[in-house]
C-alpha cells in the first residue's frame, strides 16, 4: 500500500543554502532522482520504521528541496523537531536508502535524497558547490576498473576542484 503524499505546505524562502565556509547549492523545485516519496515511505515502513509525524515532515523537506540540506538546518526549519531526533531519523532514512550523504569541504554532512544522479564538486578556492552529472565519470570509472582493478565509488565525498571563476 502506498502513502498519499499530502499537498506541499509553503517552505523555506527558496534562497540558496549557505554551508560553512560559503559553500552553496541551489534547491530545484523538483529532485532529480528515480526514487518516488511513496517508496520511500514504504522503504522506511518495510525496515521496520514508524512513519511519525516528525518523520512525514522530515521526509517531505527532503524531498521537496531536492538540493542537500544539514542536519542542522533541518533542525532549524523545523523547531518542533528535536536535533537528535533529525540525526536518528537521517541514519535511518539513509540506512534504508532513501537519502544519502557527501561531505563538502570541512563543514557537517549535507543530506539528500537518494538516487541523484550528480556528484559533487566544490571549488577548494571560494567553495561554490557544482552539481556534474555522474555520467561524465564513466570513462574514469572503467579505466580505473581494468587498468587497475579498482572500482570508483561516488558521492560520499565531493570532487575536490577550481571554479571558472577562480581559475
Amino acid at each position: 500500500m502506498c502513502a498519499v503524499r499530502p499537498a506541499p505546505r509553503a517552505r523555506h524562502s527558496g534562497e540558496p543554502t549557505v554551508y560553512p565556509e560559503g559553500v552553496t547549492t541551489p534547491h530545484p523545485p523538483h529532485p532529480a532522482t528515480t526514487l518516488a516519496f511513496d517508496d520511500a515511505v514504504e522503504r522506511v515502513r518495510g525496515a521496520g520504521g514508524r512513519i511519525t509525524r516528525a518523520r512525514r515532515v522530515l521526509l517531505e523537506d527532503l524531498y521537496d528541496l531536492g538540493g542537500r540540506v544539514t542536519a542542522e538546518e533541518l533542525a532549524e526549519r523545523h523547531d518542533d523537531i528535536d536535533l537528535a531526533t533529525v540525526y536518528r531519523s537521517l541514519a535511518h532514512f539513509e540506512e534504508v536508502g532513501v537519502i544519502e550523504h557527501v561531505h563538502l569541504g570541512h563543514g557537517p554532512a549535507a543530506y539528500r535524497w537518494a538516487g541523484a544522479r550528480t556528484i559533487a564538486a566544490v571549488c577548494d578556492e571560494c567553495g561554490a558547490v557544482t552539481d556534474i552529472p555522474a555520467s561524465e565519470l564513466d570513462e574514469l570509472a572503467t579505466r580505473l576498473d581494468d587498468q587497475y582493478g579498482l572500482r570508483l565509488s561516488l558521492g560520499h565525498f565531493a570532487l575536490s576542484v577550481r571554479c571558472p571563476t577562480c581559475l
